[in-house]
């Protein structure tokens, strides 16, 4: 890694939002556009742009890289100028021959790259390239196994990658798809500014919007016709915030008092969606629906009254029958099975769960973990789209690496690597799409989508089975926006102003919100969950919406804390009216130990289970628990159990209890109790715990 690169983040001093065919094709990253000559490489190794221009076979590429500068200004740099500074970049290179395909499939027959348009231009060349920053260019072993790379492309659209192997062929062929349509077939050409990478077809991810790619798929037709008649269609089209873009935004990172690295402030602000979609196949298969019979347009299914009534009876008896008639209010039950469809926030296959720090994971770099074995289990939770949202809870299993939707299953208490059973199996999860052998793009502009192996409902039985377990879920699951910004999949630190998040609100003039991710410090020995956090600075005073509950009942309520002697004193407050919230016990000193403190009572486990578990007991009867044993030191060794470290530092909070109901909405403010502008808040997880767990007839678990 060289900490004195360039990035093409560096050249530049401002957004612009490239349009294309219906929507945007994205945005540039901030453009300082011109090059210093100080800043080229002086090594005798080609660059990239030497390298294109050496070798024939990417005459092409290299003539639009000449011809597309970054960003509108007169005096923007092209990108064949930018490729030949000092760097950390990756490309996907097609090769002429690519190109030439490409240009017929978009231009017909007989045209060149001096007929595409400057918009055309600038999407195949900002598509094919990933600027790394300061941290070293994607080489084949650090490519993610199966999913998106941490960081995007120049229009910070997400380059999808999959490992796949051909055992036709005589030895096995193995190889890397990108975005499901493009092959590597020359990898890890290493160069003095990054890595080239050479496909043989052009990587240009879709324009579109996500129900526009569902409904261009071919097997998806019952879905998107849904989507049409549940007005669906027309709310999931949301991409980039404008009016954030056209505000002023500082472009040198910021530090913080007794906060560790730099934090740029989020140069952009997108929407997305993610969906999970039954092909008509799975709806025949699972409730005998109609097959889709499109219209002559070749868009539109002929047939969806029939199919409408075929799934009316199924939908009801999951949401009950409010707005029988009218299909687009979101009280009636196929709008809300549609809705439960879609996450808010862009989710590529990989960046579900978060593998850092788990118990027993040895992720090795922490600038890029491995990924070929994994030690447990990991869950989070999400919220969907529509006016009463509901949580749908993804898993990726450990042994096999799928992904699964609202999957539950019992553990061996003393060991979390060992299942007991599977009491709900829960949905399958594929990571594309493939049509007649096929691999059809699920990349949309503003999100993507997965097909799943079964209808996805949210019935009695799904939620008896969510709200029988206790729900722990990350911070950021909470703040679509942050997901889609991509800093927790990219791990690095970020800043956001106030008014960024739509489920942060309320927040005083003087608030700060920074994201961190302990791979920033080379993973230093944090102690947070998935090793990363959001923090809260200054005369802080904000309020947080909480995902919804899966059923009724009586619920703890408790936060992750890792206290040290610089954070603050915070009162809680709770309660389902952001605005009238009532004080939840007294202030909470983030600065405490637990270790010799009465407040607390935390006490080392020692050998003899029922004193450990007296101790417990009296923890509880404080308000605090031990840290969980599911994860650990962010050291990458997944082996320093948090529940006895230090001097009880890493605890969990009970902020109340309290009876909540399903379809309600609540909500957390932290309010500084200091008036001291650098005491920080610490917010990590938090925890919904059913009665039937906290305080069943079985002891809960300490994982």
């Amino acid at each position: 890694m060289n900490k004195n690169s360039l990035s093409i983040k560096k050249f530049a001093t401002y957004a612009c939002v490239a349009a294309f065919g219906l929507g945007f094709l994205g945005t540039l990253q901030s453009c300082k556009e011109t090059i210093d000559s100080s800043n080229f490489a002086i090594s005798k190794e080609e660059t990239i742009t030497d390298h294109l221009h050496n070798n024939a076979q990417y005459s092409q590429i290299f003539k639009i890289l000449q011809r597309v500068k970054l960003g509108n200004k007169e005096s923007a740099s092209a990108l064949a100028s930018v490729l030949s500074a000092r760097g950390n970049y990756t490309i996907f290179a097609p090769t002429d021959s690519a190109m030439n395909v490409y240009l017929k499939q978009i231009l017909g027959e007989g045209k060149t790259i001096d007929n595409l348009t400057d918009e055309q231009a600038q999407r195949i060349a900002y598509s094919c390239i990933i600027d790394n920053g300061s941290e070293g260019a994607y080489e084949s072993p650090n490519f993610p196994e199966n999913g998106a790379f941490p960081k995007g492309d120049l229009n910070n659209r997400s380059i999808s990658i999959k490992q796949l192997t051909d055992s036709t062929k005589k030895p096995i062929d193995t190889y890397y798809s990108v975005n499901g349509s493009s092959r590597v077939v020359k990898a890890d050409v290493k160069l003095s500014n990054g890595y080239l990478h050479e496909v043989n077809t052009v990587i240009a991810p879709s324009d579109k919007y996500l129900p526009d790619l569902i409904s261009e798929a071919g097997n998806l037709n019952v879905m998107a016709g849904l989507l049409a008649a549940t007005g669906w269609d027309k709310k999931l089209v949301e991409s980039i915030d404008l009016a954030y873009e056209n505000k002023e935004h500082e472009t040198e990172p910021r530090h913080f008092p007794v906060v560790q690295g730099s934090f740029k402030e989020a140069d952009h602000r997108y929407y997305g969606f993610t969906g999970f979609v039954e092909t008509d196949e799975v709806f025949a298969k699972e409730w005998g629906v109609p097959a889709p019979v499109m219209a002559a347009d070749g868009k539109t299914v002929s047939n969806m009254d029939a199919i409408i009534a075929s799934i009316r009876s199924k939908c009801e008896a999951a949401y009950g029958n409010a707005a029988a008639g009218d299909l687009t209010n979101e009280e009636n039950a196929i709008n809300k099975f549609v809705a439960y469809h879609f996450l808010m926030g862009r989710l590529g296959y990989n960046q579900f769960v978060a593998h850092f720090n788990e118990w027993g994971y040895k992720y090795g770099d922490a600038y890029n973990p491995q990924q070929n074995k994994y030690s447990i289990d990991i869950s989070d939770y999400f919220t969907t789209v529509g006016k009463q949202p509901e949580i749908l809870k993804i898993t990726q299993t450990a042994a096999d690496k799928n992904i699964h939707i609202n999957r539950v299953t019992l553990y061996n208490p003393s060991d979390y690597t060992k299942i007991q059973k599977v009491t709900q199996e829960g949905v399958l999860v594929s990571a594309e799409n493939v049509v007649n052998g096929k691999t059809i793009d699920n990349n949309a502009l503003n999100g993507y989508y997965f097909p799943i192996n079964k209808v996805l409902l949210f019935d009695d039985a799904s939620r008896k089975a969510l709200g029988g377990e206790r729900i722990r879920f990350d911070i950021t699951t909470c703040l679509p926006e942050l997901l889609s910004y991509g800093c927790r999949s990219a791990r690095q630190h970020a800043y956001f102003p106030r008014g960024y998040f739509n489920n942060i609100t309320n927040a005083s003039e003087s608030t700060r919100l920074l994201y961190l991710h302990s791979s920033v410090v080379g993973g230093g020995g944090w102690r947070d969950y998935q090793g990363d956090e959001l923090m809260a600075l200054g005369v802080y005073d904000f309020v947080l919406k909480l995902p919804p509950v899966p059923n009724d009942g009586v619920y703890e309520i408790r936060m992750g804390c890792s206290n040290n002697s610089v954070r603050g004193m915070c009162q809680i407050y709770f309660g389902d009216s952001p605005n009238n919230l009532i004080p939840a016990g007294l202030p909470l000193d983030m600065r405490q130990n637990g270790k010799g403190n009465d407040n607390i009572g935390w006490v080392i486990d020692g050998k003899d289970e029922s004193v450990n578990a007296e101790n417990d007991k009296n923890m509880r009867n404080r308000g605090w628990m031990k840290a969980p044993r599911s994860f650990t030191v962010t050291d990458g060794k997944g082996e320093t159990d948090l529940r006895n470290l230090g001097s009880g530092e890493i605890l969990r909070r009970i902020i109340t209890v309290q009876r909540l109901e399903k379809g309600k909405t609540y909500y957390l403010r932290f309010k500084s109790a200091l008036n001291q502008s650098d005491a920080q808040f610490f917010s990590d997880y938090f925890e919904y715990v059913p009665r039937s767990v906290f305080n069943g007839t079985e002891p809960e678990d300490q994982w």
